[in-house]
């Protein structure tokens, strides 16, 4: 949907731009204000060179304004995936240690603990 909304967007600024630069082709002059230096340029290259600068700049505060959620976003992600090993590998300890309770009491492991009730009140009712 974002793509299609930018190329709504972008189709018809980018014609208006070509169409731009193609009836404004008088050269300026520009002065480089701290420096000594003149350019002279057509006036579209002029007008289009400061969009470009100025969207180059608007994306780079975005980007950087984006990174530390991002980076935030990777550190939890990453400390999600320890929590879940850590949790497997507790799981795995825990039915080992029901294991080995059930072998040294006798019982089956494989019961569960309402089938293991169950013939417990059945062997306490004959």
């Amino acid at each position: 949907m974002r793509l299609i909304f930018f190329w709504i967007i972008a189709i018809p600024v980018l014609a208006l731009a070509g169409a731009f630069a193609a009836v404004n082709q008088t050269p300026v002059t520009l002065k480089l204000w701290p420096f000594p230096f003149e350019l002279e340029l057509p006036v579209s290259v002029a007008v289009l060179g400061a969009f470009l600068i100025g969207a180059l700049i608007t994306w780079a505060y975005a980007w950087f304004s984006a990174l530390s959620p991002r980076l935030s976003r990777y550190r939890l992600a990453r400390h999600d995936r320890k929590l879940a090993t850590e949790n497997a590998r507790l799981e795995e300890a825990l039915a080992e240690a029901h294991r080995n309770a059930a072998q040294s009491t006798g019982q089956n492991p494989a019961l569960s603990n309402d089938d293991r009730r169950r013939r417990a009140l059945i062997a306490a009712g004959d």
